[in-house]
């Protein structure tokens, strides 16, 4: 069951559920500055190339290079409060509605905007009224909708339609109690209006207020677009989009278009309210476009190809921070789009520069990494004349073991074809540096602006012999979230182990960590004791492992002790569930150590520990201490006595062969700049100038109301049990607080596959007593042993 949390005014608002008590937050936000960038025409073997226009051998230079690609130009729109899409009118003019100004209009393709003021849209705006969605359909009508008290706990939404010769038609749609709110609005050409709730119900808005019953279908639609009579739909689970005629109220098959959806954009997360993984978009007659990471297609409906328009590779389209908001087709075959962030990006063909820059920049990880397709987007910019090809080892499919991918990354190494610049996550790090294929980068960090370069205390942690030879781009933070009398003497491990017995005597049958499992309790605190599992030689070190097994063993013996069969039940089916979706459990990931104020705000457990990935970790754990009843709730650092323990992660290196030395260097200085540490998807910046103006700072003033709330966030269960939270932003001894918290880390966590493997494995056979402690130990150091000779 979803509940849609209280509207407030230049507050952000989200919907989740409580599955296993962990709220995973999805933002709508982009920390790019102004930009202008290039795009390709690349090849594409299931669809066919297109530059938006004719391009023939006269367009090609003596040498044969293919000429004429889209290129891009980027505005900055932060100004315009709670965007809810793009909208080409009638007479080609733009229109944003802006939830907290106002109507932006331009007349001239989003070079200047002005604000419009239309009294019945302003007097939403200035009721501070929850907005859930617009809509402007091709003949002009206009729809918003709304809740119509934002004082009742129980938020009713309504609905306003406004016609072009400024009839005012408010409707009212009776919901059910499943159906819960109106969550999204959508206007046909011809000026019919639809809307849906929860559920899959289609509602359509008639003329005099009124609503019918109009589709069903299996789920939630979560986007809608016309393409004349043409109803597009697409939902969350959805494998490609339904077509419906609304006119003759059937569905129209079109093969070629949902194999390419299922081919290129199968997984489409709808967790946002107002941006998109993918945005499709109607041009001219029975023509759809498909905007997304592989650039932007066009598909005529019925057709046999799907023409791409702009390659995803050089453009802003394939930039994770760049999620669509709308979209829409000009005349002269130009397009134009709001973007997450308010970044406007107007597409525009040029026939006179290369399609494909000649020289070549090859970078590679074993997994996709979103920080590093953005930092692409921003080196294409700022080096048109390179090519950045970007090689993904293992593919999303996980059809590539990671040794497998590995071996074939070292055969091209050694034969000097290996890439310039690697994303060193999950890899041997230690053997790379061994054997020396890894640039010492300590000049190219020197050499940084003091603000860009990693702090100095996490430079130092990955010294070797006074080099450099990795550093990390993001960091997570190991926290503990709980009672003062309790996390408070969280200092190590052994603290943590007492602790939580503690709370298990003065708790007698509550859970306390959410966690009934061997492996997921040791995955949650091996950050903790890891950096001490190998000497400095490089062998095992026996006696750190057998003291965390013995810590673990404490620890899950507490949480187990006195804990309900039907939670553990339930623990157990949310694994299975887990795995027959994602083909893995919960607690056999890194997942395992995200934290939530949901936790403690909904009592499912005690003490809350994991890791910070987002800077809404820090804010909501702050903000819990706000709640009544919760007052004494702190958060702190969790480390490993002297040791300050981070997480490092996009861990990048060059290779030393190279013959692209300079290149990858200039990307290095991407990965630490601005534009790419105020911007970062896996955790928080290692630089000051990504602390401070990506962290700590607030880009949109709409955000904050007057009490310093920035974002509200509500969820409920399946019992109907709901809870939500005021995220307060930071005050000044906060800021300070993590400030020195960040320049002070100085042991990294980093994960060695084999060996925690190892001591997973036969961890939990000596916590079942299946085998001694010494049995446990010697065999992790024989695996581990055997896995090393070969």
């Amino acid at each position: 069951m979803f509940h849609r949390c209280k509207g407030l005014k230049r507050i952000g608002a989200c919907i989740m559920t409580f599955a296993m008590a962990t709220a995973l937050f999805t933002g709508c936000s982009g920390g790019q500055t102004d930009m202008s960038m290039s795009t390709e025409n690349g090849s594409d073997t299931k669809v066919e190339e297109s530059g938006g226009q004719n391009v023939d051998s006269e367009n090609e230079s003596q040498d044969n290079t293919a000429m004429g690609r889209y290129v891009e130009s980027i505005m900055d729109l932060t100004d315009c409060g709670g965007a809810k899409g793009l909208f080409r009118m009638p007479d080609d003019s733009l229109l944003i509605p802006g939830a907290y100004t106002g109507l932006l209009m331009s007349a001239d393709k989003g070079v200047t905007w002005e604000i419009k003021k239309e009294e019945w849209f302003m007097d939403i705006v200035e009721k501070d009224l929850f907005v859930p969605s617009v809509a402007v359909g091709a003949d002009g009508t206009m729809a918003v909708l709304y809740d119509d008290d934002k004082e009742n706990e129980e938020l009713h939404t309504v609905g306003l339609i406004v016609k072009p010769d400024g009839t005012q038609i408010p409707f009212d749609i009776p919901l059910t109690e499943e159906e819960s709110w109106l969550n999204r609005i959508w206007i046909s050409d011809t000026g019919r209006v639809f809307t849906a709730p929860f559920g899959g119900i289609i509602y359509e808005i008639m003329e005099d207020g009124s609503s019918e019953k109009f589709l069903t279908i299996e789920e939630t639609p979560k986007q809608m677009e016309f393409v004349g009579n043409l109803m597009v739909i697409d939902g969350k689970y959805s494998d490609g989009l339904l077509l419906y005629d609304i006119e003759t109220k059937t569905y129209v098959e079109d093969e070629v278009l949902n194999d390419f959806i299922i081919e290129n954009y199968k997984y489409r997360d709808y967790s946002t309210q107002d941006c998109y993984d993918i945005k499709f978009f109607p041009g001219e007659d029975n023509v759809l476009y498909i905007a997304g990471e592989k650039g932007l297609h066009r598909h005529v409906i019925g057709g046999s190809v799907i023409e791409q328009v702009i390659d995803g590779n050089l453009s802003c389209l394939s930039n994770p921070a760049y999620l669509p908001m709308g979209m829409v087709a000009l005349p002269d075959n130009e397009f134009i789009g709001l973007f997450s962030g308010n970044k406007l990006v107007h597409f525009t063909y040029d026939p006179d520069i290369p399609t494909v820059p000649n020289d070549k920049l090859i970078i590679y990880s074993l997994e996709e990494n979103d920080m590093l397709r953005q930092a692409i987007t921003i080196f294409q910019l700022e080096n048109p004349e390179t090519y950045v090809i970007y090689e993904v080892g293992m593919g999303k499919d996980n059809s590539i073991t990671r040794d497998d991918a590995l071996k074939k990354l070292n055969t091209q190494i050694m034969a000097g074809e290996g890439p310039d610049l690697l994303l060193l996550d999950n890899m041997p790090i230690d053997s790379y540096i061994e054997k020396g294929m890894l640039l010492d980068l300590s000049d190219c960090l020197n050499d940084m602006a003091e603000e860009n370069r990693p702090f100095e205390n996490i430079v130092n942690s990955f010294k070797v012999d006074n080099k450099v030879y990795t550093v990390p781009c993001e960091m997570q933070l190991p926290i503990i979230v709980g009672k003062e009398k309790y996390v408070s003497k969280a200092k190590d491990l052994e603290s943590v182990v007492n602790m939580v017995e503690e709370i298990r005597k003065d708790n007698p049958g509550k859970n306390i960590l959410g966690i009934c499992s061997e492996k997921g309790i040791m995955r949650l605190f091996d950050m903790l004791s890891e950096p001490s599992w190998k000497t400095e030689d490089g062998k095992i070190d026996k006696d750190a492992i057998e003291k965390f097994l013995q810590q673990i063993k404490r620890i899950y013996n507490a949480q187990m002790d006195g804990i309900s069969d039907e939670y553990v039940e339930t623990y157990e089916r949310q694994q299975d569930d887990f795995l027959e979706y994602y083909g893995f459990r919960y607690d056999e990931t890194e997942y395992v150590k995200s934290v939530s104020w949901v936790k403690i705000l909904g009592e499912y457990q005690q003490m809350d520990c994991g890791v910070v990935n987002w800077r809404s970790d820090l804010t909501t754990s702050f903000s819990i201490s706000k709640i009544k009843g919760f007052e004494d709730v702190i958060l702190m650092p969790l480390n490993e006595g002297d040791q300050k323990i981070f997480i490092p992660k996009s861990l990048v290196g060059i290779n030393a062969a190279s013959a692209q030395i300079d290149k990858a260097e200039k990307m290095l200085k991407i990965l630490f700049g601005k534009d790419n540490q105020t911007s970062l998807f896996n955790g928080l910046p290692v630089n000051n100038i990504g602390i401070e103006e990506g962290t700590l700072t607030l880009s949109n003033s709409y955000s904050l109301s007057e009490d310093g709330v920035y974002q509200s966030f509500g969820a409920s269960n399946g019992d109907g049990v709901s809870v939500s939270l005021n995220d307060y932003w930071f005050d000044e001894e906060q800021k300070q607080f993590i400030r020195d918290w960040v320049k002070e880390v100085d042991t990294p966590y980093v994960p060695d596959a084999v060996l925690e493997d190892a001591v997973y494995s036969e961890g939990i056979r000596y916590i079942r007593g299946e085998q001694s402690l010494s049995e446990a130990v010697d065999a992790i150091e024989q695996k581990v042993s055997i896995y090393m000779s070969e």
